[in-house]
C-alpha cells in the first residue's frame, strides 16, 4: 500500500484475502472523507434562472397602410412581460373576423401578416380584427389570445370636429 496509509485495525491474525478486503474498505473510507472535504469547499449548486412565460403580446403595425383592399398589413409583436419566453413547443394560429381576409403568423408567433384582397372593403359595422392565439402541449395551462385591430383609432384621439358659426 502507499505511504501514509493509516490502518485502523490490527490485521496480524487475518488471512491475506481478509486483510486486502479491509484495506480496500479503509481506502474507500479515506476517499469518501476527502470527497466530503472537497464538496464542503464547493459553492452550492443553483439551477439557472427560468424566464417567465408571456402573458400577452403587444403588436405594432409596421407597414402603416390603410385598411383597404390590395394592401398587406404586417404587425410585429413583443411578448409581455419583457424577457419572457414561450414554451419551446408553442403553436401559433391567427384568424380574421372577416372570412374574406386570410392572415398568417410566422413560427415565432411575433409576425402577423394580413393581405387584404383587391377590391375588399372593410365593414362599417364590424371593423377588421385579427386574433392571434398560442398554446403548448408541454405547458397546457399556458395560452395566449391577442386581438389586433388595425383600423381602431388610438384612445384619446378626436374622431370628429364640429364647427359653429360665431359671427
Amino acid at each position: 500500500m502507499s505511504e501514509g496509509f493509516n490502518r485502523d485495525y490490527d490485521d496480524s491474525d487475518e488471512p491475506i484475502a481478509g486483510r486486502e478486503v479491509r484495506e480496500i474498505i479503509n481506502l474507500f473510507k479515506i476517499i469518501a472523507r476527502e470527497l466530503g472535504r472537497i464538496a464542503d469547499r464547493l459553492p452550492p449548486i443553483t439551477p439557472p434562472p427560468t424566464a417567465p412565460t408571456p402573458t400577452r403580446t403587444s403588436f405594432t403595425e409596421i407597414t402603416m397602410l390603410p385598411t383597404i383592399g390590395g394592401n398587406t398589413q404586417i404587425f410585429t409583436g413583443t411578448f409581455v412581460p419583457a424577457g419572457s419566453v414561450p414554451p419551446t413547443d408553442a403553436v401559433y394560429a391567427v384568424t380574421s373576423n372577416d372570412p374574406a381576409v386570410s392572415p398568417t403568423v410566422d413560427p415565432t408567433g411575433l409576425i402577423v401578416t394580413g393581405p387584404l384582397p383587391a377590391g375588399w372593403v372593410e365593414s362599417t359595422t364590424t371593423p377588421l380584427a385579427y386574433t392571434r392565439t398560442a398554446s403548448s402541449v408541454s405547458v397546457p395551462t399556458w395560452t395566449l389570445s391577442d386581438i389586433i385591430t388595425p383600423s381602431a383609432l388610438p384612445a384619446g384621439l378626436p374622431t370628429s370636429t364640429t364647427f359653429v358659426q360665431t359671427t
